[in-house]
C-alpha cells in the first residue's frame, strides 16, 4: 500500500514543483499558491484521462478539458508498473518457497506413513521405502495437492489501494480551482487506469503464462483444443508480450521522429506562434513546459499517421500520409505547427509507411530470438509454428496496446471545433495489428529456420553452464 501511494505522490509532485516554480517568478500571484497547488492535482488527474471543466466566461459556463498530457501521468503509471511487477514476483518467490516447503513436509508424511505400515518387514524394505517407494510418493504428491496456493492478487490489490488512497485526496482537492475536477467521472478513469496499470505490471513480468491464472481458468483451459491453449502454455509464454513491446516502441519512437522532422521544417511557424502566444519570459516558459508535456500526444498521433488511419485535428478534420482535408481555425500553437498542409499527401509524406514496416520487423525479430535463446541456453527449442504462434500473439498484443495509446491521446478542448482532437482508437489499432502481423510472421518464420540453421552448422552450441556464463 506504501508503494502505491508512494509512486502516486512522486508523480504528483512533478507537477506541483513545476507550476509552483510558475507561480514564484511569475509577475501575478493569481490565487497564490493554494490555487498553483490545485492547478498541479488537476494536472495529475488530466494526465490520467480524467476530463476537467473550466470556467468560460462571469456568466458562470463552463467548457471541458480532456486532453491529457501524457508525459504527466507517464512517471506515476510508471512507477506502478514497477511496483507491480517487483508485487508479482516476490509473491511467485514466496509461493515458490512455500510450495517446496509443503512438498518437503508432505513427502516426509508419506515416507513415516510407509515406514509404519511396513513394520516387521526386512529392513531392506524400510530402507527402500526411505528412499522413495511409490506408497510414499504418492502419499506425497496427495498431500501437495491440498496445498495453499499464495496469490499474488491481494498484494496487487493493496498496491491499488495505496495508489487510489492519493488519487482520491487529488479528486477532492482539485474540485474547487481554475481546472475543476467531478469526482463521478475522474473517480471512475483513474480506477481503469491503476487497474490497467496493475494487470500489465503483472503481464509483463512473465506473460500470460498457464501458471499465472486462477486455478479455474487453468481448468478450463485444459479443456480447450491444443492450438487454442499453445500461447497459454507456451514455455517461452513472455516473448509475445516482449515482441509487441518493440513493435509499441518502434511505432512510438518513429512517431517521435516524425514529428521532430516536421517541427525542424516548420520552425519558423512554430518559433512564431510561441512568440506570439505571450510576451512575458515566465509565460513563453510555461508554454514550452506545456509543449514537452504533449510531445507523446504528438507522437502517437504521428504514429496512426504512418498507419494509415490519422488523425482529427478538429471539426471532422482528417489528416492521414494520403490527404489532409478540412482544418478548422486553429490557436496559435507552437506544436500545431507541425502539422501538415492541407491537400493530398506526396512521395514525402508516404514514407511515413516505413515506420510500421520497422515495427513488423522488429516484432518478428523478437519472437524468433526467443527460440534462439532456448537453444543456447540449453532449454526446449520450440516448433516453427510456435514462433510463428508467439509474433501473432505479439501482433495481437500490439494492436490492443496501441489501441489503448490512442485512445488515452486523444481528447476534447471545448465544444465547438475542437472538440475532438486525435486519432481513433480502434482503426489505429486494427491498422497496428495489421501492419505488425504482415511483416513479423514471415521476418520470424524467416529467421527462425535461419538461425537454428546456423546453429546446426555450429554443432550443438553451447552447453547450459556456459550460457548463463
Amino acid at each position: 500500500m506504501a508503494g502505491g501511494a508512494v509512486a502516486a505522490g512522486v508523480g504528483l509532485g512533478v507537477p506541483a514543483v513545476a507550476v509552483l516554480a510558475h507561480w514564484i517568478i511569475s509577475a501575478d500571484p493569481g490565487a497564490g499558491p493554494e490555487g498553483a497547488l490545485r492547478t498541479a492535482a488537476a494536472l495529475w488527474l488530466l494526465g490520467h484521462g480524467a476530463e476537467l471543466l473550466r470556467a468560460t466566461g462571469a456568466d458562470g459556463g463552463t467548457a471541458p478539458v480532456g486532453l491529457p498530457p501524457l508525459l504527466i501521468g507517464l512517471l506515476p503509471v510508471w512507477l506502478l508498473y514497477r511496483s507491480a511487477r517487483r508485487a508479482t514476483e516476490a509473491a511467485e518467490q514466496a509461493e515458490a518457497a512455500e510450495t517446496a516447503v509443503l512438498a518437503e513436509a508432505a513427502l516426509a508424511v508419506g515416507v513415516a506413513r510407509t515406514e509404519f505400515t511396513g513394520r516387521g518387514r526386512p529392513a531392506g524394505n524400510r530402507e527402500a521405502a526411505r528412499g522413495g517407494a511409490p506408497e510414499g510418493r504418492a502419499a506425497a504428491d496427495e498431500e501437495s495437492l491440498h496445498a495453499p496456493a499464495y496469490s499474488a492478487f491481494g498484494t496487487l490489490g493493496w498496491l491499488c489501494a495505496g495508489y487510489l488512497l492519493v488519487g482520491l485526496g487529488a479528486v477532492l482537492y482539485a474540485d474547487d480551482g481554475p481546472l475543476r475536477a467531478v469526482p463521478a467521472e475522474a473517480l471512475p478513469r483513474l480506477c481503469a487506469v491503476c487497474a490497467v496499470t496493475v494487470l500489465c505490471g503483472t503481464w509483463a513480468s512473465g506473460g500470460l503464462a498457464e501458471r499465472r491464472l486462477p486455478p479455474g481458468v487453468r481448468a478450463a483451459l485444459r479443456r480447450l483444443p491444443r492450438a487454442l491453449r499453445a500461447p497459454f502454455g507456451y514455455p517461452e509464454a513472455g516473448a509475445g508480450p516482449r515482441a509487441a513491446a518493440r513493435g509499441v516502441a518502434v511505432l512510438l519512437c518513429g512517431g517521435a521522429l516524425l514529428v521532430a522532422v516536421s517541427l525542424a521544417v516548420h520552425g519558423t511557424e512554430a518559433r512564431d506562434a510561441l512568440l506570439v502566444l505571450d510576451g512575458t519570459v515566465p509565460g513563453r516558459a510555461s508554454v514550452l513546459l506545456l509543449c514537452l508535456a504533449l510531445v507523446p500526444n504528438a507522437a502517437v498521433w504521428a504514429a496512426a499517421y504512418g498507419l494509415g488511419p490519422g488523425f482529427t485535428a478538429g471539426a471532422g478534420s482528417t489528416v492521414t500520409a494520403l490527404a489532409t482535408t478540412g482544418y478548422p481555425e486553429l490557436p496559435r500553437f507552437p506544436l500545431l505547427a507541425a502539422l501538415p498542409s492541407e491537400g493530398p499527401g506526396s512521395p514525402l509524406t508516404w514514407a511515413a509507411g516505413a515506420i510500421p514496416v520497422m515495427a513488423g520487423l522488429a516484432v518478428g525479430r523478437r519472437a524468433a530470438l526467443a527460440a534462439y535463446r532456448a537453444r543456447a541456453a540449453g532449454r526446449p527449442v520450440p516448433a516453427w509454428w510456435q514462433t510463428l504462434l508467439t509474433a501473432m500473439y505479439g501482433a495481437m498484443v500490439c494492436g490492443l496496446a496501441m489501441t489503448l495509446i490512442a485512445a488515452a491521446s486523444g481528447g476534447t478542448l471545448g465544444t465547438g471545433a475542437l472538440a475532438r482532437l486525435g486519432p481513433d482508437a480502434w482503426t489505429t489499432g486494427v491498422a497496428a495489428a495489421a501492419w505488425t502481423g504482415a511483416f513479423g510472421l514471415p521476418t520470424a518464420l524467416v529467421l527462425h529456420g535461419w538461425w537454428l540453421r546456423k546453429s546446426r552448422w555450429r554443432g550443438a552450441g553451447p552447453d547450459p553452464v556456459t550460457a548463463t556464463a
